[in-house]
């Protein structure tokens, strides 16, 4: 029942509150209408129907109470809903009691009665609804007495006797249609003329008489031609419905055609009539549920998810399972049928008690996620969706229910789970390593320093030179943060992994020691990567130390490359892969493996299976942040006792391969006199910076952020060389300030240093021409070197 067909019966003695009711829920697409008295509002609801009344409480001559308990003895499923400027507990339970549906405080609201009145149309609606549905139950149940007794002859003669004589009637016939439904066929015909009737066979447009009961009055219709048949001055004709088709017409001229067919006796031939149809209908209706089931088992016995039935009375045993389970559980429908108990022996262990739940009866229809382990198979995840069928006390009798196999959609949430989970841990450890970096920055530079000034004949040079090694162990842990966390700056070039791994041959095996062989499967014919070569060399390198440590008496390790297309079935059940063509690199080791729990865990940072102080733990967080910053995947296969593979896909590129540059050899002097500006908002980090360039030389002009920044260029008088800053500061970072100063000071060259590198940096147009970045911790030598670089490459450059 839809708003805009709802019609609602108002009631309230305050006119203009009435008109303005109305006005207001016809807007809102309703049918209203109002009256001021509860009579003239019964009145209207004995001449049509309604829906909804919705009547003040206190009124004069008729309160509102008074209005529905008369109202509801008119139409029982009307729905009630009383307004009242006066509401209290009371109220509310008498008008409950009286069958009001709830009830609204004047002054009305729009957005509080337009939910009552949703709430009470539904409410409408399912008491029409179970009105239907016992009318239609009640002439069922009287139907299915003879539906399957006789044959439609019987049916048809015991109609029409049961309406000759019942009915009082002078004649009584019963037309059916033939074959090809353009005529009415006279099956049976008692009384007058029953011999010129019986036979016939009469088109569609043919009637012979009929009586408008609502108007009661008496209408003749055409006569069958060349008929006897006259002065019918009243008669009945009752179509015979069947699943909504007129199946026949059960035809009646009472014997007293003077006067209208009682309405009881209407009921009761319409009872009759129903009853017929329903038994003529029955032999077509079970031939098409034969049909349908036919159907219907073809379906389930050639449908990928397995169909089922059990019966649980006297005892569980299974009645139907379709084909599909052979493939899923690799045991047949008969072995089901054989043995009740095999599907318990079939699901895992731990989820019995599930199974047992479901075959007591004591879960409601639901679906179910269980574990299968099918005889050499690995176990499947399957999702039961089960319903059950009850007998009259309520009590469970079967279960019908599909099985399906998802054990490809449950991989692809744990997946998706550990992507998740990896990415917050990633965000976390990026921001720790950005605050670490600031903090390490001071102490590298300030040790390096101060070892400088000591010179090595001091006694506290042995202090200083701890504390400087401590700091670059702490650098190298926020490294490894940020390689997991995928915020390092990579400089990718295009590659062969073949000729990485033949490079690092020498020093993987002295790495490895003596005791474990080392073998390589190279494909020659090897696509290339674009990847950062020092980090694909870390990847190998921490695989490598993993593996090494998972064989502690010895063993094999391969590294393995290969091409790889992942296509869309693998991207399936991988949700981070695109499909596409792949460069394969396999890391695999004949170690103690691993168990479902701790391969869930592996790429966690700071998580290891080794003793105190054996391991950080970042050795395979840092493998996974390169691969994924990298564009690749990584996946591990591994069962405790046989072994691990480590296998990274990278996608796979057609350039033609980069010359490696060689490592670049340090300058004599890093000394000079330009002149630079120092932007960074962290006050140890910038006093570390200035002092480092003014003792080599350097006028340092300084600033706090980016506006201060600004403000410099703007009032200094003279060539600012090169400006050093800091990339994520308060009130204007350095990106902005890059961005301003290409305008007020274009030849200066920009040099920017960050704890929290983020790869936009070097790919969103900050990193451009001859701009440089120094990432944070850097030592004071190291700050030299970059900063000298930059300066050279200008004058490089300005001298072509």
């Amino acid at each position: 029942m839809t708003a805009a067909l709802a019609k609602l019966l108002i009631v309230d003695d305050e006119r203009l509150h009435l008109q303005a009711l109305c006005d207001t829920l016809q807007q809102e697409g309703f049918a209203t209408s109002g009256f001021t008295s509860g009579k003239d509002a019964l009145q209207a609801l004995r001449d049509q129907e309604f829906d909804l009344l919705l009547t003040d409480l206190r009124m004069p001559e008729m309160d509102g109470i008074s209005l529905l308990r008369a109202a509801l003895e008119i139409d029982k499923s009307l729905v009630g809903i009383l307004m009242t400027g006066q509401g209290t507990i009371a109220t509310a339970v008498d008008a409950m009691k009286m069958g009001a549906m709830d009830y609204v405080l004047k002054p009305l609201k729009l957005s509080v009665v337009l939910p009552v009145i949703s709430r009470a149309l539904n409410l409408r609606r399912l008491r029409m609804e179970n009105i239907q549905l016992l009318e239609t139950v009640g002439i069922y149940e009287l139907s299915m007495a003879i539906a399957f007794a006789v044959d439609s002859e019987t049916i048809i003669r015991k109609m029409a006797d049961a309406a000759f004589h019942q009915g009082e009637a002078r004649s009584v016939s019963v037309f059916v249609p033939t074959p090809d439904g353009k005529e009415w066929l006279v099956a049976v015909s008692l009384g007058e003329n029953s011999d010129e009737l019986q036979g016939r066979k009469l088109p569609m447009s043919t009637w012979l008489a009929a009586t408008d009961v609502n108007a009661d009055e008496d209408t003749s219709l055409h006569s069958v031609p060349g008929s006897s048949i006259t002065n019918i001055a009243s008669g009945l004709a009752i179509p015979m419905l069947a699943a909504g088709r007129v199946i026949g017409i059960l035809n009646l001229c009472p014997d007293r055609p003077e006067r209208p067919v009682p309405l009881g006796r209407i009921k009761t031939l319409n009872i009759l009539a129903g009853t017929a149809a329903a038994a003529l209908n029955s032999a077509s209706l079970l031939q098409e549920l034969r049909t349908a089931e036919q159907r219907y088992r073809r379906l389930a016995d050639n449908a990928p998810d397995v169909v089922f039935r059990y019966e649980l009375s006297p005892q569980p045993r299974c009645v139907y399972m379709s084909p599909a389970v052979t493939k899923l559980s690799g045991y047949t429908p008969e072995n089901f049928y054989a043995e009740p108990r095999l599907l318990s022996k079939l699901v895992a262990p731990e989820d019995h008690d599930s199974l047992e739940a479901i075959f007591a009866g004591d879960t409601e229809p639901k679906t179910t996620t269980l574990r299968w382990t099918p005889p050499d198979r690995s176990p499947i995840w399957i999702e039961l969706h089960h319903v059950f069928m009850r007998d009259k006390e309520g009590r469970p009798i079967a279960i019908d229910g599909i099985a399906r196999d998802v054990t490809e959609r449950i991989n692809l949430e744990s997946q998706l789970r550990q992507s998740q989970k990896l990415e917050g841990v990633g965000q976390l450890a990026g921001g720790i390593a950005h605050d670490f970096n600031n903090l390490l920055t001071v102490i590298l530079g300030r040790s390096q320093m101060l070892q400088k000034k000591l010179g090595e004949t001091s006694p506290l040079q042995r202090d200083v030179d701890l504390i400087h090694k401590t700091a670059e162990r702490a650098a190298s842990l926020t490294r490894q943060l940020l390689a997991f966390s995928r915020k390092q700056l990579l400089q990718p070039r295009v590659v062969d992994l073949n000729t990485i791994v033949t490079d690092m041959g020498k020093m993987l095996q002295r790495l490895i020691g003596e005791q474990i062989e080392l073998i390589t499967v190279l494909n020659p014919d090897l696509g290339r990567v674009k990847v950062d070569p020092g980090q694909m060399e870390q990847v190998i390198l921490n695989l490598a130390v993993n593996a090494r440590d998972a064989m502690p008496q010895g063993g094999k390790l391969t590294i393995e490359t290969g091409d790889a297309v992942l296509d869309e079935t693998y991207s399936r059940r991988y949700v981070s892969v695109k499909p596409g063509h792949y460069v394969m690199l396999a890391v695999t080791d004949s170690g103690c493996g691993m168990d479902a729990q701790t391969q869930g865990r592996i790429f966690e940072p700071f998580f290891t299976t080794k003793e105190l102080g054996k391991g950080t733990g970042m050795g395979l967080s840092t493998v996974y942040g390169i691969v994924k910053q990298s564009g690749g995947n990584i996946w591990v296969y591994s069962e405790l006792g046989s072994g691990s593979a480590f296998k990274v896909y990278l996608p796979r590129v057609e350039d033609a391969a980069d010359e490696i540059p060689g490592i670049r050899k340090n300058r004599q002097s890093t000394r000079g006199t330009e002149t630079i500006l120092l932007v960074e908002d962290e006050e140890t980090v910038r006093e570390l910076s200035e002092e480092i360039l003014r003792d080599e030389g350097y006028k340092v002009l300084v600033a706090a952020n980016g506006v201060e920044a600004v403000k410099v260029c703007e009032t200094h008088v003279g060539p600012i060389d090169l400006v050093i800053t800091d990339v994520v500061m308060p009130k204007m970072g350095g990106p902005e300030l890059a961005r301003q100063l290409d305008v007020l000071r274009p030849s200066a060259k920009m040099l920017f240093l960050s704890g929290y590198t983020n790869a936009s940096i070097a790919h969103n147009n900050v990193l451009k021409g001859d701009a440089g970045f120094l990432q944070k911790p850097f030592t004071a030598e190291t700050f030299r070197c970059r900063v000298r670089e930059i300066l050279d490459a200008t004058e490089v450059a300005n001298n072509l």
